[in-house]
């Protein structure tokens, strides 16, 4: 069964808008992970290559 991304996507955006801002970043990224689906592993990866991890 196939997701709506758009909507899907909607509490990564409200998570980024927390006060903490690293609580907000992890829970945005946590909710973007789920949006990718069954490609889910590609999000973490490209997030840890960006901060040089």
């Amino acid at each position: 069964m196939r997701i709506s991304q758009p909507h899907f996507a909607l509490p990564a955006v409200l998570a980024a808008a927390g006060s903490d801002p690293l609580e907000a970043a992890l829970d945005a990224v946590w909710h973007a992970v789920g949006t990718y689906g069954e490609h889910c592993a590609v999000l973490p990866a490209e997030v840890r290559s960006v901060c040089g991890g």
